[in-house]
């Protein structure tokens, strides 16, 4: 069972990657996949696994924050997320910046 500092942390980085996936957009760049939200997350101190950042991202829209395409890379020999977006529930979270259970805004 996760401690109150692990859930807390782990909500954190889900906020951090709405935020990451809302600034893409606003800047019109492509959509990212799983390796760049890693590398973005890395650059934010958040030390996650490209498998760590699949399974938050799963998590993510299982919550019905985010979409995205999801297939088995054999380059990578993985299954990896493209594509990534918000939806409209992600969308409307991350413009009101408003914690809830699931995610923290800081």
């Amino acid at each position: 069972m996760a401690t109150e500092q692990e859930l807390i942390q782990t909500k954190r980085r889900r906020g951090n990657m709405l935020k990451l996936i809302r600034q893409g957009h606003e800047k019109q760049l492509e959509r990212m996949d799983d390796f760049e939200m890693a590398k973005m997350m890395q650059d934010l101190g958040s030390r996650m696994s490209q498998r760590q950042v699949l399974t938050m991202l799963q998590d993510l829209e299982v919550l019905g924050y985010v979409a995205f395409e999801q297939h088995f890379c054999e380059i990578r020999e993985r299954i990896v997320a493209e594509q990534i977006v918000l939806t409209a529930a992600g969308l409307a979270l991350v413009t009101r910046r408003k914690d809830n259970d699931e995610v923290l805004f800081d």
